[in-house]
């Protein structure tokens, strides 16, 4: 959702997740970034994090079983785009970028059953959304993203056979993702609340299996753009 040279935003969010089967939570923040040097042109970089326990080993029927797998991992991602404000309130705008992540299972009671695999990502972006002055904000676009897994470390090798369906070696198929989003700003000028919702499904075949395609996150945008002085000077 920029509009204009100059401007820049900062994201800083959590997203809510369930931890249901495991009495520890922990948080998964995520950053995102986004400048205009220029009219038109956009820059935008991002981290996501990956941080919870789960319960899977309940078939013990004993608490000491309990928050016996961590997850762990994280995502960087720098891309480049075009935006176009039009209508006075609407924008329409296209990004395109890589990624770089990593994502660790990892038994906490000394057992088999861990993996670290690394993975990289290309995708474009296009989104469409409109803007009440500077108090409100929302968009709705779409993530087509290339998923490839290039090295994946594992104590179990039937491991690396269980995410695809049909079962192959994780490594070898390339992912096509698709990532519908919804993202709203909510606030005044310099301060927002952010709320942003979407999902990750996989649609070529062998598929990757995800067990929750769907998230949500919440957090604060900070903003800062020539509009908010040139606002403040005709006010004084």
């Amino acid at each position: 959702m920029l509009r204009e040279a100059g401007e820049v935003k900062l994201t800083s969010s959590l997203k809510i997740q369930n931890n249901a089967n495991a009495p520890r939570t922990v948080l998964s923040p995520s950053l995102d970034f986004a400048a205009s040097p220029l009219k038109g042109l956009g820059i935008i970089a991002s981290y996501r994090s990956t941080n919870r326990y789960a319960n899977e080993e309940d078939f013990y029927n004993n608490y000491y079983y309990q928050d016996s797998i961590r997850y762990s991992g994280s995502r960087v991602e720098f891309g480049v785009g075009y935006y176009l404000p039009f209508g006075g309130r609407g924008l329409f705008d296209i990004y395109g970028g890589v990624g770089f992540g990593s994502i660790e299972r990892s038994n906490q009671r000394g057992y088999f059953g861990n993996y670290d695999a690394k993975y990289f990502q290309a995708f474009l972006q296009p989104s469409i959304g409109f803007a009440a002055g500077d108090v409100f904000d929302m968009s709705g676009g779409m993530k087509i993203n290339i998923h490839k897994y290039n090295n994946f470390k594992t104590d179990t090798i039937s491991f690396r056979y269980e995410f695809t369906d049909p079962n192959v070696d994780i490594e070898t198929p390339t992912f096509l993702m698709l990532g519908p989003f919804m993202n709203m700003n909510v606030g005044y000028k310099y301060a927002k609340f952010n709320m942003q919702f979407g999902a990750n499904f996989n649609i070529n075949k062998p598929h990757l299996r995800i067990e929750t395609p769907f998230y949500l996150s919440m957090g604060i945008t900070l903003a800062i753009a020539p509009r908010f002085w040139r606002g403040e000077e005709r006010e004084r």
